[in-house]
């Protein structure tokens, strides 16, 4: 077979691969290719679906469903409070007065129902205790409980008033 001959079939070729649009004139002129997107990462998980039929998932820890890592580091709600010194909060009471006797010393305090209560080391409020007695300052410890289970705590001074 001669070039000749050859030469419409070479063209044929190269305009069907897309490689010679202007060998026929205009009316073979391809449109510019758009660019191939690129192949996407492949799927790391199967596509196989857990029927639980009433039971638990296996693969889900129990303990952690509901809970967010953000919300273990907020406080617990405390409840209601009970009546009387055991239901008041650290911030709210105040220190009229201390005394020392044989047995021990004791703290006057001044609660949010305006009654007087005398406390000794160790004593409940409803959120800390009373941890220790001074001649003029009551030391006292305020415990938050977190939704993560631990119980931060902080010392709260608390100091008579002297004129």
């Amino acid at each position: 077979m001669s070039i000749s001959r050859r030469l419409p079939v070479l063209a044929a070729l190269f305009l069907a691969a897309g490689l010679a649009p202007g060998l026929l004139g205009q009316a073979a002129r391809t449109e510019p290719r758009e660019p191939k997107p690129k192949a996407e990462a492949p799927v790391l998980y199967s596509a196989a679906v857990f029927d639980s039929e009433g039971r638990r998932d296996p693969f889900l820890n129990p303990l952690a469903l509901g809970k967010k890592d953000d919300d273990l580091n907020e406080a617990a709600p405390h409840g209601q409070p009970p009546p009387g010194i055991a239901g008041m909060f650290v911030s709210e009471v105040r220190l009229m007065g201390t005394s020392v006797r044989d047995d021990g010393r004791t703290a006057v305090f001044r609660g949010t129902d305006s009654k007087v209560y005398f406390l000794q080391e160790g004593d409940r409020l409803f959120d800390g205790y009373l941890k220790q007695i001074g001649s003029d300052i009551a030391v006292l410890v305020h415990e938050t409980r977190i939704k993560s289970g631990k119980v931060a705590t902080e010392e709260v001074t608390k100091r008579l008033r002297t004129p």
